[in-house]
């Protein structure tokens, strides 16, 4: 087995966005590990300055923080792919409907690594602007960034498959404010152990009747 390979869309005029792009509009999905391993999909909102400049996702400081420190455990148990909801643009302001226009693009690559036959697959949403919108594109759900992580771990049907999905910061938060890592810290080693097959199981409640004061010592 091989990964899939996935194509840039320079030619894609879909929306405005193109426009921006300092060269190579369209970035494309990026495929790296060993094709026998469980397959993460990490997902962000949109490519920045170094991302169009490499054509590549996930690039500069915020994409080497990402690879090499939050995604450093993972790369040993899993096939990483990096994508991006949005393609084009260096502003970070994208709107709804920039998001509605790629969206037939990055739901190809979802679905070219769903199809691929993985032992598992599993999705990391990056921020809140990726985690809004790819519960709203694939999922037809309304959540806040907060809610999803609360939720990390639940499965969902995205394009007919059940998959576990997780959230947690975006890398650039973490550059901003050092102490964010510990809670990247704590999604991550929640998704880890869910692969490794040790996340805890919730468990129903016990609970007692209350008794009458009369039955009271």
């Amino acid at each position: 087995m091989i990964l899939p390979l996935f194509p840039s869309h320079p030619e894609c005029r879909s929306c405005d966005r193109w426009q921006e792009a300092s060269c190579n509009p369209g970035i494309p999905t990026e495929g790296i590990g060993d094709p026998g391993l469980p397959a993460l999909v990490v997902v962000g909102a949109s490519p920045g300055y170094h991302e169009h400049r490499s054509n590549a996702p996930f690039r500069g400081a915020a994409g080497r923080l990402l690879r090499d420190v939050m995604l450093a455990e993972l790369s040993n148990l899993c096939t990483i792919y990096l994508t991006n909801l949005v393609r084009c643009g260096r502003e970070p302001d994208a709107k709804s409907k920039h998001y509605k226009s790629c969206f037939p693009h990055h739901s190809s690559d979802l679905r070219a690594i769903l199809d691929t036959p993985h032992p598992a697959h599993y999705v990391l949403l990056l921020g809140a602007p990726a985690t809004v919108q790819f519960h709203r594109l694939h999922l037809g759900l309304k959540l806040r960034h907060a809610d999803a992580i609360a939720q990390n771990g639940r499965h969902h049907t995205v394009l007919g498959r059940s998959v576990p999905v997780f959230t947690t910061l975006h890398p650039g938060a973490i550059l901003l404010n050092n102490s964010l890592i510990h809670n990247v810290e704590d999604h991550v080693d929640l998704l880890i152990s869910t692969i490794r097959g040790h996340a805890p199981s919730p468990t129903e409640p016990d609970i007692q009747p209350a008794r009458s004061p009369h039955h009271l010592p």
